[in-house]
């Protein structure tokens, strides 16, 4: 139950960002803030990642996606605390409310990665025994 939660999770805020990610493009300001096109671009491309790993057949993409992103998003919301709004010349207008949401979505990613156990290897015995049936 946790897997299909995570996956559901995983998928749905890959959806979000691409939209936000394109909105973004043709409207910069939603909802209050102003997203540069560095910003909308970093939502498009985790998007589409969350709904590659999202929509894989494989459990490891969503948790893979989900440590790695949630990682990504929740040390960006801390270096925004910290003061950082751009990254020298690339501008991503952070502020106290873009570092807010993405502490919440850094938090609720990790979470999902974390939902989804480990794939265990498989053991010697069941990989010879997979590998006499093809044969």
């Amino acid at each position: 139950m946790k897997t299909v939660l995570a996956r559901t999770y995983v998928v749905l805020s890959g959806l979000i960002l691409v939209v936000v990610g394109i909105a973004g493009f043709f409207r910069h300001e939603m909802f209050n803030l102003t997203f540069p096109p560095t910003h909308n671009l970093f939502h498009l491309l985790s998007g589409a990642i969350a709904l590659f790993a999202g929509f894989r057949r494989n459990a490891n993409g969503p948790r893979l996606f989900g440590l790695i992103f949630g990682s990504v998003y929740t040390f960006v919301a801390i270096a925004g605390f910290a003061g950082l709004r751009d990254l020298g010349p690339i501008q991503l207008g952070l502020n106290l409310h873009f570092n807010v949401i993405h502490l919440g979505v850094g938090f609720l990613t990790l979470l999902a990665g974390f939902a989804i156990p480990k794939p265990t290897p498989l053991s010697p015995r069941s990989t010879e025994a997979n590998h006499a049936n093809f044969h």
